[in-house]
């Protein structure tokens, strides 16, 4: 089996579905009276769903996906724990963008805001492979726990600029927020839908098992493959990195550039280069903006002007009675 779906024109047959477990449903009494049409009975309590339907409906959504990815990118939606890990390998595989992780909301809907944070992220990731500049340790990974926040979020989708021609999700209820967005904005949604959920939800609808581990790789390899066929290796290319296991370079800023720029054009190269030598020997006072919070507090504590102690006030001596007073009384 695994060989057969390691084939780029792998699609699977009737048996293969079953092998998968694709035709299990929920309990009977958890069920959505609109799937009724999908149903082929009732075993141990659990709905048994047609995998004839299966295979006609994943046709149908195999080669709309081969046609819309001529036209543009597809993204992959899939937030659940099982589920998350197959939709990832296989975005990357066919070129396409995912969610894995959470839905964030206004991705559609709201995509100028959405903008600014994929900014913040492409920010974060161009300082760390650069080096960060005059940062202390403690701001670099006050700028890790705010990368992996982001990266949580837009690891997936990070370099999307337009809207993509077709979302792939599993489980239309599950991801419901996904599927509203997409629908209210015209993207043909194509839903991986159990007994359990609404089928009206989905433009392209594949009645099937979207628990099973097996069920979704085998139907997520498949619409990969069409992504694939379609979009002939000019898809997505992402790049993932794991930053916040990395060491960051920290780097101190040095005005050599700025010293050679003002030097002459006109000025042989020699006199170029010590002048950029003596520049670069020179210790550079960092700026204030370059300066870690530590050091800024240090410096506002050694400005601060020192209180000069007042002087003790000597004890006021008292004047010495007149001898002569003294003699006096003895003789009384």
């Amino acid at each position: 089996m695994e060989e057969k779906m390691n084939d780029a024109n792998f699609f699977p047959e009737l048996s293969d579905l079953l092998k998968s477990g694709a035709q299990f449903g929920h309990e009977k009494s958890r069920w959505n009276p609109k799937m009724a049409k999908y149903i082929f009975g009732i075993k141990n309590g659990i709905h048994v769903l047609d995998v004839q339907k299966t295979h006609e409906k994943l046709t149908t959504a195999y080669n709309f996906l081969k046609e819309a990815s001529t036209k543009g990118y597809v993204l992959f939606v899939g937030t659940k724990k099982q589920a998350s890990d197959i939709i990832k390998e296989e975005a990357i595989r066919s070129g396409s963008y995912f969610v894995t992780n959470r839905w964030a909301g206004g991705l559609f809907t709201n995509f100028n805001m959405i903008k600014q944070s994929l900014a913040k992220l492409q920010s974060l990731e161009k300082q760390f492979e650069e080096g960060v500049q005059g940062r202390t340790k403690y701001e670099v990974a006050l700028m890790k726990k705010e990368w992996q926040t982001l990266t949580r979020l837009y690891a997936g989708i990070k370099n999307l600029t337009t809207k993509p021609v077709a979302v792939v999700v599993l489980d239309t209820k599950f991801e419901k927020a996904a599927v509203r967005e997409a629908r209210k904005v015209g993207i043909p949604v194509i839903g991986i839908v159990d007994t359990n959920s609404n089928p009206d939800s989905a433009d392209y609808v594949i009645p099937a098992n979207d628990d099973a581990i097996n069920s979704i790789r085998i139907i997520f390899r498949t619409l990969g493959n069409a992504v694939m066929l379609g979009n002939k290796g000019a898809g997505v290319q992402h790049q993932l990195k794991d930053y916040s296991k990395e060491e960051i370079k920290i780097t101190k800023a040095v005005e050599v550039e700025e010293v050679a720029e003002r030097v002459s054009v006109d000025s042989s190269e020699e006199e170029t280069a010590r002048t950029v030598k003596e520049a670069a020997a020179k210790p550079v006072k960092s700026t204030s903006k370059a300066k870690g919070i530590l050091e800024r507090a240090k410096e506002a504590a050694t400005e601060k002007p020192a209180v000069e102690a007042k002087p003790k006030k000597k004890a006021e001596e008292k004047p010495a009675k007149p001898a002569a007073k003294k003699v006096a009384k003895a003789k009384k």
